[in-house]
């Protein structure tokens, strides 16, 4: 089955995979920075909070990492609570996986790195 006939149910898991595996990559090397992925401080296209009510049946703020836009796109949320979810969406579908553990606490730590997540978390 080619990836245009997947569901984002069916590539959530493998591009969570991936995306976590160059955020430990440039997390771990020595400058921020690898030849082939850049610089992690370029890594993502923004790190932004999403109020409540942004889209429909989005009833908490967020903060989002957005990694890519468009179809397909993805992204890491960081809600109030703490807990974290990978997203990945593609022209009305999408999927997610709960982020747990060392990865979740990896997210939290890029993100820190461009705005305070103390003030945001509960």
């Amino acid at each position: 089955m080619e990836n245009e006939n997947k569901k984002c149910k069916d590539l959530v898991k493998e591009n969570y995979e991936s995306r976590i595996k160059d955020l430990i990559t440039l997390w771990d090397s020595e400058e921020g920075e690898t030849e082939e992925l850049g610089g992690l401080a370029d890594y993502g296209l923004d790190i932004s909070k999403v109020e409540a009510g942004t889209f429909e049946k989005q009833r908490e703020d967020y903060i989002r990492y957005q990694l890519s836009w468009g179809g397909p796109s993805d992204e890491f949320r960081i809600f109030k609570n703490g807990d974290v979810e990978y997203w990945y969406m593609d022209w009305n579908d999408g999927a997610k996986i709960e982020v747990v553990g060392k990865y979740a606490k990896l997210i939290k730590d890029v993100v820190s790195i461009a705005i305070d997540l103390s003030e945001f978390i509960v």
